[in-house]
């Protein structure tokens, strides 16, 4: 019998609910349910990694310089969006299959007359965001000194500066907001207290990248439900 190849899932959200506890989350279940399906012709692999590491390991990727041999094909690239940074090249040369629609809420005390609407309502006040992230309208805002921006590591401890009224709101995405609300102890008994804004900061969709090569790689994932693939329940 022939050796499984070996595919890297490379990813850099290392936060709920793509990554739980060790070896647990979306990511690990998808791994599990991809090696389900590929019943031995591969073996999926998940390699957590920052954002900027995975950048420098799809670099010629990224500048449009593959598919050529000297370019890795054995790799996947779950939650991410064709908007984020991956395509700097003169095309598009991935192959993209959509995974559920996810979007940026904004979390703020329900005691707070604060109410987003858009990124100027943050105009004076004060934000946490994660560090390392860019965010669209905001950016500009924090440069300008229009709003200040305090920087986190984790999502969880940026809901926690709200609760403590350090910071004015946060934004996270929302489907790690439904998570930290339903299993986390400390912010579920907390929820009364959160504010979640009726206007999205972003709404987007999450995808599984993977090299526009591996269109085997895509025929397995396709024959996949995706409801299998990624099983969420998202904010009403």
């Amino acid at each position: 019998m022939a050796t499984p190849e070996t595919i890297l899932i490379y990813s850099y959200h290392n936060h709920p609910p793509f990554v739980t506890g060790s070896y647990k989350g979306l990511t690990y279940e998808l791994a599990e349910t991809l090696n389900k399906q590929a019943a031995g012709r591969y073996n999926f692999q998940v390699s957590i990694v920052p954002r900027s590491r995975l950048n420098y390991y799809l670099k010629n990727w990224i500048e449009g310089n593959c598919p050529e041999a000297s370019c890795e094909q054995n790799w996947i690239v779950p939650w991410v969006n064709p908007k984020w940074g991956f395509i700097r090249g003169t095309r598009d040369n991935y192959l993209w299959h959509p995974l559920f629609t996810d979007s940026n809420v904004i979390v703020s005390l329900v005691t707070d007359s604060f109410i987003y609407n858009n990124p100027q309502s943050l105009k004076g006040r004060v934000l946490a965001g994660m560090r390392g992230h860019r965010y669209v309208g905001i950016d500009e805002l924090v440069t300008s000194g229009e709003v200040t921006r305090i920087d986190g590591n984790r999502e969880r401890d940026n809901i926690m500066k709200v609760l403590v009224n350090r910071v004015t709101a946060t934004l996270l995405p929302a489907s790690t907001m439904q998570y930290l609300l339903t299993n986390d102890k400390e912010i579920k008994a907390k929820a009364e207290q959160l504010k979640l804004a009726d206007e999205k900061h972003q709404i987007y969709v999450r995808h599984l990248m993977l090299p526009e090569t591996r269109t085997d790689l895509m025929q397995l994932i396709q024959a996949i439900p995706v409801q299998q693939l990624v099983n969420i329940e998202l904010p009403k």
